[in-house]
């Protein structure tokens, strides 16, 4: 196995340099100075896709090499050093949060999308009731999280948080109580800094115990913590913090954090929570928000730009922590539905945390058919946890793949521009050999599409997606 650690670390230097060179890449295509590089990582992709595709168990794979550098190699190890092709030594902290939880991405319902501060305990309880009603649930929708607006504006006499009496007059226990009547896990929103980012309730900051203590007592099973009003503070520390705090509490919650990406936290956060934000909100648009998507601070932005910074962060993700582009922007008023399905399929390439942030009371057919499809759903959910990422790039047409643990490979093909295009994807850029059978199948019109030898070519509409899930046979 002294082979795939090399490997691993080779890919590990590869990911660093395109992620610090991406403009310079793209001379390849003219044959700049730098295709020699490209050249190294194309090939070494490929080498890398086809030896995921021959292993029939990534945890297997886990067990024997336990390297926490590239996607596959991931494991929850102390600290890893390895000597790679001379270059030195790299040595790269790796320790996971382990409490169990989140060994697939968390997906559910977040109320903050589409009611922002405007909640209550009756219209909470309704959003339960649909969530049941509309089938989500039983497609795997399991987390309600009441997102900011549910607190009052000053702690009680003992410091501790205390629910708004007027939108929430039974308190949050009785809620959660409701919520898991249902068949449903609660989840709580909070913030590390003084105050929360909107609403001027209170922040957890210096009240870390106390408040896990209370979500605990309450029956919370999933903490959402922001990132407002901490000038001063240091989010590794405050993070760690409430993690512990957590931990304390012995009770299973799923901790979520809403960083933004500020400070990085796909380096560190998996030693203290299950998820992390990696950049800014999402905003229901394309791509809206481009002059400020660089600045810090959290500001919103449409869901492609979030979409573009993924790529580079893949290999820190795995079962129990996970990269979370935040919240799906389909069916959300105003998205078209290919755009609609354009975000989940894509977020599902990712193994992204799906949270709605619709209204499912009211989901037109087409909505529903996106967040009720199981195979898609399955996608996201597959127990080997590799993230996916974009292999293959013209223009406006992209193609991302992911590997799955049966060793097929579900693939997107995206089409950013403004009309219809034909996007192909080749067994070579999948890591499979050409002229080899492969069977294929469309994972939105439920449809098996026969065998095909070396490529899969299709005609995918504007800002639309097909998506395909590709094997050597069923």
């Amino acid at each position: 196995m002294l082979f795939y650690p090399i490997l691993s670390g080779y890919l590990f230097l590869q990911d660093h340099f395109v992620r610090n060179n991406l403009p310079i890449l793209t001379e390849t295509s003219r044959g700049g100075r730098y295709s020699h590089q490209a050249a190294a990582i194309f090939r070494t992709r490929r080498l890398y896709w086809r030896f995921v595709r021959k292993h029939t168990s990534v945890r297997e794979l886990h067990r024997s090499c336990p390297i926490a550098m590239n996607t596959v190699f991931r494991s929850c190890v102390a600290r890893l050093s390895i000597t790679v092709l001379g270059l030195g030594l790299i040595s790269a902290p790796a320790m996971c949060v382990e409490n169990g939880l989140a060994r697939t991405p968390p997906i559910g319902w977040n109320s903050w999308m589409v009611f922002d501060l405007n909640i209550n305990e009756k219209l909470i309880r309704s959003m339960a009731d649909a969530l049941v009603a509309s089938g989500m649930r039983d497609a795997g929708y399991d987390y309600l999280v009441v997102d900011a607006g549910w607190k009052a504006k000053q702690r009680g006499a003992k410091g501790e948080l205390i629910a708004d009496p007027t939108k929430f007059p039974s308190g949050m226990k009785a809620l959660a109580a409701y919520v898991h009547t249902r068949g449903l896990k609660f989840g709580m929103y909070t913030d590390a800094g003084s105050e929360d980012c909107d609403s001027g309730a209170p922040g957890s900051l210096g009240h870390e115990e106390q408040d896990a203590a209370t979500f605990a007592s309450w029956g919370v099973d999933f903490v959402k913590e922001d990132w407002c009003h901490t000038e001063g503070v240091n989010a590794r520390e405050a993070y760690r913090k409430m993690s512990d705090a957590i931990r304390k509490t012995d009770r299973p919650m799923v901790f979520s954090m809403c960083e933004w990406g500020d400070n990085h936290p796909w380096l560190w956060a998996a030693e203290v929570a299950n998820m992390w934000r990696t950049t800014g909100d999402s905003k229901a648009c394309w791509d809206c928000g481009r002059e400020t998507k660089d600045k810090p601070g959290g500001y919103p932005r449409g869901w492609t730009l979030i979409l573009d910074a993924q790529p580079a962060l893949r290999q820190y993700a795995g079962p129990g922590h996970w990269n979370d582009p935040d919240l799906l922007v389909a069916g959300v008023k105003g998205v078209p539905i290919e755009e609609s399905r354009a975000n989940f399929s894509l977020w599902s390439i990712l193994a992204a945390p799906l949270f709605a942030g619709i209204d499912p009371r009211s989901m037109s057919p087409e909505v529903a058919d996106i967040f009720l499809n199981k195979e898609v759903i399955a996608v996201d959910q597959d127990p080997a946890g590799v993230e996916g990422e974009r292999v293959a790039k013209a223009g406006d047409h992209e193609v991302w793949a992911r590997p799955l643990r049966n060793k097929d490979m579900a693939v997107v093909l995206f089409n950013r521009s403004g009309r219809a295009a034909r996007i192909s994807v080749s067994w070579k850029e999948l890591g499979h050999q050409q002229g080899e059978a492969l069977t294929v199948r469309d994972l939105w019109k439920h449809k098996d599409l026969g065998s095909y030898n070396s490529e899969y070519s299709v005609v995918v509409p504007s800002h639309g997606v097909v998506m395909v899930r590709i094997g050597i046979g069923r």
